[in-house]
């Protein structure tokens, strides 16, 4: 029998907050029963921040280097495949629930394409069964309308009350009942079309929750007391963090004074209080998400196909948490970066791994639980053998690596002052079990020991004790950025007997031999 898959994504979940991983407030205790019957990443990272650049090259295989929709509205190149184009090769026809926030192409749409307009999209190859993108979630306004709630406007159903005066933090539930909820609503979507299908599926489902904008309805509200809570790990007081780094105050300063952020947030009026709330929010979120996707699960066995299915479950990006006094995502910190991955298959492994994985090897495990040939040009590996066997023909990463594109701080017009050009506005990070560094175009370099510096309060770049270890992160991060180069055309050659192939197997396939 054809296999199915249905792949799960929560935006902005952090890969500490699950009761699995030891965290003393999250409730999450349907996430922790899948993984009691999964494989687990623990030390799972995305490759670049924020939503759409995550989301494009999770669903690409490809590093931010070669697919370039580098921030939130960069097109993406339309010479990409992608895991659902991939898919419908195989005979599926993809399915998404939520959004993959995809910014088209331009040149492969006409002057008034709707497309032009936003970086909201469905990526090319999906169904959009329900597509919920958070600036307009049209479904789900019609919905709440149905059950005779007022809507004005889709546009501004997440917008809320904007902290005001000397407010830090809007602390107030959704007006929605829960079980009318974004989250309810695209869930019973999900477990409806489960019900009524026979057939063998691919399902990506993308919630909103954990994301901002930081409200949820009871009970999920007053879930967790934020007095209860224990004190916020700083790491580092605000002012010595803007001296340790050029670009810090810009950051700081981009919070502080632009738009850019959850209107119920105002951040230079902030208090501790404040700060425990929204942790308290955040968690309750999760919580809800959690509480569907037990729904999920239960409607796909219900269904008689989960003996078949692959579920995953992942995310986009982290969320600082208030670390290094920030919320969202932004910086070169793990916070921002690190996230969960669950997958289960029916032969899958009950397995903690702590091996570094990165979100470029989703789309190759999906592929290569259906059977299908991964791409050649395809940077990701695929981690079904570790799944379903505990071991993999692939040596272990020594390093993940990733990056964020900043050019957005512009807004704030900091940046200006400094006179760095908008490909300069970008850095890459290269991070094993032991080291971090830092590269910049245009600032200097940071390096964090993270067995003795786990908060990364400490540069050691400007020390010349560590040039040694500085300059060999510096040469794996250059021989990594080299060796996945885009191929292209590269490796053909013409001859008079037509194009033949020049030189051997992708890097991944010649590790595996």
């Amino acid at each position: 029998m054809k296999k199915s898959v249905l792949f799960i994504c929560a935006d902005q979940w952090r890969w500490d907050c699950f009761g699995f991983m030891g965290h003393k407030y999250a409730q999450t205790p349907n996430i922790d029963k899948l993984v009691s019957q999964s494989t687990a990443f623990t030390k799972h990272f995305t490759n670049i921040i924020p939503c759409g650049p995550s989301r494009a090259t999770m669903l690409t295989g490809l590093y931010p280097f070669i697919h370039r929709s580098v921030i939130n509205g960069t097109p993406l190149d339309k010479r990409f495949t992608n895991i659902a184009l991939e898919a419908k090769k195989l005979g599926y026809q993809p399915t998404l629930y939520g959004y993959t926030d995809t910014s088209y192409d331009p040149r492969e749409l006409k002057k008034n394409d709707p497309r032009l307009f936003t970086y909201e999209s469905p990526m090319n190859g999906f169904d959009p069964i329900c597509h919920l993108p958070h600036s307009n979630p049209e479904p789900w306004a019609e919905y709440l309308k149905k059950k005779g709630y007022k809507v004005e406007n889709p546009k501004k159903l997440y917008e809320g009350r904007s902290a005001k005066n000397e407010e830090g933090f809007v602390y107030k539930a959704w007006e929605f009942p829960t079980e009318v909820s974004d989250t309810s609503f695209l869930t019973d979507r999900v477990v409806a079309d489960l019900q009524n299908t026979n057939n063998p599926f691919f399902m990506h489902v993308s919630f909103l929750k954990p994301h901002p904008p930081y409200r949820v309805s009871e009970p999920w509200h007053s879930l967790i007391d934020p007095s209860s809570l224990e004190p916020l790990i700083t790491n580092i007081e605000k002012e010595k963090r803007i001296k340790q780094h050029p670009l810090m105050k810009n950051i700081i300063e981009y919070y502080e004074v632009n738009d850019n952020h959850p209107p119920e947030i105002n951040y230079s009026k902030l208090t501790t209080k404040d700060i425990a709330r929204i942790q308290a929010i955040y968690l309750g979120m999760c919580a809800e998400v959690d509480f569907n996707i037990n729904k999920i699960l239960k409607a796909l066995n219900d269904s008689g196909q989960a003996n078949n299915t692959m579920v995953i479950f992942t995310s986009d990006h982290g969320e600082m948490f208030g670390n290094q006094w920030m919320f969202g995502k932004k910086g070169w910190w793990d916070q921002s970066f690190r996230i969960p991955l669950i997958i289960h298959t029916p032969n899958c492994k009950t397995q903690i791994i702590d091996q570094m994985t990165e979100s470029v090897d989703l789309a190759p495990t999906i592929i290569d639980w259906l059977g299908g040939e991964i791409p050649v040009d395809w940077n990701g590996r695929s981690l079904l053998s570790i799944v379903e066997s505990g071991k993999t023909k692939i040596p272990s990463r020594e390093y993940v690596i990733f990056e964020w594109d900043f050019r957005e701080l512009y807004e704030n017009k900091s940046l200006k002052k400094i006179k760095i050009a908008p490909e300069e506005s970008n850095l890459a990070v290269i991070r094993s079990n032991e080291w971090k560094y830092v590269h910049f175009p245009a600032f200097i370099p940071l390096l964090y020991n993270l067995n003795n510096d786990p908060y990364e309060k400490v540069n050691l770049a400007t020390d010349p004790k560590y040039d040694n270890i500085k300059a060999e992160m510096l040469s794996k991060l250059l021989s990594h950025r080299i060796r996945h180069s885009e191929r292209q055309m590269a490796n053909l050659k013409l001859t008079p007997a037509g194009p033949q192939i020049l030189h051997g197997p992708p890097h991944r396939q010649i590790l595996e031999s």
